[in-house]
């Protein structure tokens, strides 16, 4: 019997945010089953594809600059509501939720990919950090940091740019809005993960890609909690 088995009458348990019935996680094995993801994405930016094609229209058209993107879940229902309280309302405990299930995620990519060098976590401005008190990306990845070997870079990229909300601008002011946003040191890594919490159109982690990749990654994949 492991010492998890031993001691799991002993832990606490808490309320589930969403449901509010007693829960290991602050979200309950119930309310998770409900987060939804389709399994029918571009092999490219991991967007919904609704055919038997693997890529869609825009990669074929414009191929963004990393490999390949992964998502947990879809950005809607529960989903949508659970980020919102772990970036808007400090709910560091929907943090601690995801950064399970990103180790978990993670260990599937490793054992099917290969192992990567380094990940690095979409990094915020100064400004942005100081008014949420905290780094979204940072906290999602305390589970890998903990339980992996692999390199959390959280220093080797800034964000020199305070942009506006990019939620509120189409895909073109996106673009516009994020365009030399980072700067990055040399970096010798072959094979880099880029971490954010929502990849919407893509523009953010695409810029990010960018600059790895001119700093020296020899290429990236991106993961995600939810992809839009």
């Amino acid at each position: 019997m492991g010492l998890y088995t031993r001691l799991a009458p002993l832990i606490p348990k808490q309320s589930c945010v969403l449901c509010a019935e007693y829960s290991v996680f602050c979200v309950c094995e119930s309310c998770e089953k409900s987060l939804q993801v389709n399994a029918h994405r571009c092999h490219s930016c991991a967007t919904e594809l609704n055919s038997g094609l693997h890529f869609c229209g825009s990669c074929l058209a414009h191929a963004p600059l990393f490999a390949k993107a992964y998502t947990l879940y879809d950005y809607s229902g529960y989903c949508a509501n659970l980020i919102k309280r772990f970036k808007f309302d400090q709910q560091l405990c929907v943090g601690d939720f995801f950064a399970h299930k990103f180790y978990d995620k993670y260990q599937m990519l490793v054992a099917d990919q290969g192992e990567y060098d380094a990940i690095i976590p979409l990094p915020l401005s100064p400004q942005r950090l100081r008014e949420r008190g905290y780094n979204q990306t940072h906290e999602l990845l305390r589970v890998i940091a903990k339980k992996t070997n692999v390199v959390v870079d959280q220093t080797s990229v800034e964000r020199t740019k305070a942009t506006r909300a990019l939620s509120t601008l189409d895909l073109q002011e996106r673009k516009t809005e994020i365009k030399n946003a980072f700067s990055a040191k040399p970096m010798t890594y072959n094979k880099v993960l880029l971490v954010d919490d929502v990849m919407t159109t893509g523009a953010s982690l695409n810029e990010l890609a960018k600059t790895v990749l001119k700093s020296g990654v020899k290429s990236c994949d991106v993961l995600v909690v939810a992809r839009a």
